[in-house]
């Protein structure tokens, strides 16, 4: 279903386009704080320490995700308003691609420089492992931050 946010009362357009993406920042709160629970309750001082390390570095990759979805959803966006639905189903595959790319860049990237990314912001040396480890087990769920 379509649904064109286009026509209608303003203020109820941007509510309903907007409790989604309230919805979206919640759960990634959500996320936040049972990562900081179980890593603090179950695995110890040290695994919640280098999450609270890591969340300087995971930040770059979400600004990345978010920026490329958003940049690209302009464009989408303004062919679904002018009615061009070939050249937006175009720009779609586009984004899709395009994203894929840089999901894959922005991994290899993650994997081979996240050492160097916590060293650079001076990770304790006790937190280093628990530190990487958090790091590529966030980088490997890069797709998921991607494309859903």
């Amino acid at each position: 279903m379509t649904k064109d946010l286009t026509v209608g009362n303003p203020s109820a357009v941007l509510w309903k386009f907007c409790l989604p993406l309230f919805g979206g920042i919640i759960f990634q709160q959500l996320y936040n704080i049972a990562d900081s629970l179980v890593a603090g309750k179950f695995i110890g001082e040290n695994a919640l320490a280098a999450v609270g390390n890591s969340y300087e570095i995971t930040l770059i990759f979400i600004a990345f995700a978010f920026g490329c979805n958003i940049g690209c959803s302009v464009i989408v966006s303004q062919l679904f308003g002018a009615k061009k639905f070939e050249e937006m189903k175009s720009a779609v595959y586009t984004t899709l691609t395009s994203s894929a790319v840089l999901c894959a860049a922005l991994m290899l990237g993650g994997f081979l420089f996240c050492e160097g990314l916590l060293t650079m912001i001076k990770t304790p040396q006790e937190l280093m492992e628990d530190s990487l480890l958090y790091l590529r087990i966030y980088i490997a769920g890069l797709p998921f931050l991607f494309f859903l």
